[in-house]
């Protein structure tokens, strides 16, 4: 082998070593891209002591969700899409009209943004205890979303909040029923 033939051959190598180089760091820059966008969205179940209670969605991600498909259920059944007239008929049983806020297809959820989407503003134990109820135990929501990019599909359920004893030094072992904790800042 002449010294010709050497540096074509090295040549070669470090161009194909620099391809290489160039496709792997271009696939973890996309893959870096992707991810400093992702959105993830959580639901539960807010009571504040200011008297603000119901369901929260809320975006801990870092870009915005874009809904895309969003399912009701009431006590185990399919009801329909989150939307104004499917929940409608369950908000007329409660003893206050509580406020609603649609989660339709396309709409943005931005980054650290949380929105009630089923709530009462002045809470009330005893007025109250059946939306409380139907929050904690009754109402499931599915949530189907995906980052700007829409390559990606995610998912986030809320399924309520269950019921947990508080046992006071008072009372003993065993004798508190359901109860939940009226100072608590979220449930």
């Amino acid at each position: 082998m002449d010294a010709n033939s050497v540096t074509a051959i090295s040549a070669t190598v470090i161009a194909v070593a620099s391809l290489v180089v160039s496709i792997t760091e271009a696939r973890a820059s996309r893959r870096h891209n992707f991810q400093s966008v992702r959105p993830l969205l959580s639901l539960d179940c807010l009571r504040l002591n200011s008297g603000l209670a119901g369901i929260r969605i809320r975006n801990a991600g870092l870009g915005p969700a874009i809904i895309r498909v969003t399912m009701f259920y009431f006590d185990g059944e399919e009801v329909g899409p989150w939307e104004k007239q499917v929940v409608d008929p369950l908000r007329g049983t409660f003893a206050v009209w509580p406020n609603f806020s649609t989660l339709r297809p396309g709409k943005p959820i931005p980054v650290g943004q949380e929105l009630m989407i089923l709530a009462v503003e002045d809470y009330d134990n005893e007025r109250d205890a059946e939306f409380w109820a139907a929050v904690t135990q009754r109402i499931r929501i599915r949530v189907q979303y995906e980052s700007i990019y829409g390559n990606e599909q995610q998912e986030a359920w809320f399924d309520g909040s269950p019921s947990r004893k508080v046992v006071s030094p008072w009372q003993g072992q065993g004798n508190a029923g359901p109860s939940i904790d009226s100072d608590a800042l979220t449930e």
